[in-house]
């Protein structure tokens, strides 16, 4: 890609400066003012006040400090013409199952595959089978570049217990699913959507110590039925977690129950009794109200 060269003004290079803060590049060249490297992008800014953007990713970067070419963007996403275009989205399974771990999977779709996941004509994920789910996804990998990160309860709750949140916890996954995705792509994305669970500001500042974040992203809720991205990312989580979670069950010899009713206490509470209570920190997580009506159970009251 050719290189992208805009002037700015002194109040941009400022927004600029803390913008890259972490991905700075030393320089001793008296003619530069800002030098940075981004994933697929460096940046470079003269004594004249042009920014440069050079690599596969100058249009993500750019951007931001152009108003022109960002109305373009902006122009392409409310035309719909984006849902046709290739992208990446990023989706999770496990944040709301007491058993169970966290997946978060991201995935670029090629233009050329985009149809081939419309076609499969899923209204609902949440009403597929698991049988379906196996089914959809073995369809689709083939067809879809991915990365998975699927956290375990155990690694979980010492995050928990360090006092991070969950949803700072999913934040960081999501990014760091993404930034994994675009290395893989090898190719400007200039479109990023993930299904929304906090707004865009609480999103960022629970990334604000990673060194790589990737900034040009879209929230939307319900994500999966416009970005076949999105779709995509979805039922490769939930394929993720369903195979994780039978061979939870084939190690615990014990069938085990997804969500957080008190069906799942009740499970849970039987592993702990069979077990050791130590298990629970291996197997749910604990910072979930469940853990509190198991201990009861196991303590008979």
């Amino acid at each position: 890609m050719e290189p992208i060269t805009f002037e700015i003004s002194k109040y941009t290079l400022s927004k600029m400066k803390k913008f890259y803060d972490s991905q700075m590049v030393p320089f001793e060249d008296d003619t530069i003012l800002l030098k940075a490297h981004a994933i697929g992008c460096d940046i470079e800014v003269t004594s004249d006040f042009k920014a440069t953007f050079t690599g596969k990713n100058a249009v993500h970067e750019a951007k931001h400090w152009n108003k022109k070419l960002n109305a373009k963007i902006e122009k392409v996403k409310e035309s719909n013409a984006f849902c046709t275009v290739h992208h990446i989205g990023a989706a999770e399974t496990g944040s709301s199952d007491y058993l169970g771990p966290l997946c978060v999977v991201s995935c670029y779709v090629p233009e050329q595959n985009i149809q081939f996941i419309k076609d499969l004509n899923i209204e609902n994920v949440n009403d597929l089978s698991p049988q379906e789910i196996i089914d959809y996804a073995k369809a689709i990998k083939s067809k879809v570049i991915t990365s998975l990160l699927v956290l375990d309860n155990s690694h979980y709750n010492k995050m928990i217990d360090s006092g991070v949140n969950q949803a700072n916890i999913r934040a960081r996954l999501f990014n760091q699913a993404i930034v994994n995705v675009l290395q893989k792509a090898k190719t400007n994305v200039e479109f990023k959507v993930i299904d929304q669970f906090v707004s865009p500001k609480t999103y960022f500042n629970y990334l604000k110590n990673e060194v790589i974040v990737v900034k040009d992203l879209m929230f939307e809720e319900n994500a999966d039925r416009q970005y076949m991205a999105v779709l995509a990312a979805e039922i490769i989580s939930k394929y993720a977690y369903l195979q994780y979670f039978a061979s939870m069950s084939k190690s615990l010899k014990m069938k085990l129950v997804r969500g957080n009713s008190s069906s799942a206490d009740q499970v849970a509470a039987a592993i702990a009794e069979k077990y050791g209570e130590k298990i629970l920190t291996k197997v749910a997580k604990l910072n979930f109200t469940n853990t509190k009506r198991v201990k009861a159970m196991l303590n008979g009251n």
